[in-house]
């Protein structure tokens, strides 16, 4: 719907042969920028905001009947841009949580460098299906032993067997030390 091509200056441009209405179209070249400030304030990174503008003005664009007989739809696409933005940032915070539990190597001064995210997302996807479940629910999902064997039906000793496999596995895999 929305190219992503822009330059500082300019909103991108709506794509051709677009059967977007003038009225959105015209909403979007106003707010396209402040939706884009926004983002770039809570997320730190222009392509992300402007990921994330693209990403609010096309749920905006999908419910555009119903968002222009808002008072303010422009703060509307705006909510949804900062809680996009802010999902974001708890994902990559409790993937990074994850990451150090599960001892894998810092880099870059970051908890858990880019480079090397695909290949623990490989691995983790590489354990049997119980100890990946396990590990995505206790280390990424940031639940409790307890609510992880309620999610999966075990026991809290079944999950915890799983987690302790797991990291075992994940320290071998990714040449890192298993810290508990």
């Amino acid at each position: 719907m929305l190219d992503a091509d822009s330059s500082e200056g300019a909103a991108p441009q709506l794509g051709h042969g677009s059967v977007v209405s003038a009225g959105f179209e015209a909403f979007y070249v106003a707010n396209y920028h402040r939706v884009v400030a926004l983002a770039v304030a809570l997320s730190g990174d222009r392509g992300e905001a402007e990921d994330l503008a693209q990403e609010a003005f096309s749920a905006a664009h999908g419910r555009w009947t119903e968002l222009q007989e808002f008072d303010s739809p422009g703060a509307w696409v705006r909510r949804v841009a900062a809680n996009k933005a802010i999902s974001g940032h708890r994902r990559r915070q409790s993937e990074a949580k994850g990451l150090r539990l599960v001892g894998a190597p810092q880099s870059s001064g970051l908890p858990y460098g880019t480079e090397h995210r695909a290949e623990m997302w490989a691995a983790v996807r590489g354990l049997p299906d119980r100890q990946a479940q396990a590990v995505v629910l206790y280390y990424f999902g940031d639940r409790s032993v307890a609510a992880v064997a309620e999610l999966m039906e075990l026991s809290e000793g079944a999950v915890k067997s799983h987690l302790s496999r797991a990291r075992r596995t994940l320290a071998r895999k990714l040449g890192t030390k298993e810290d508990r």
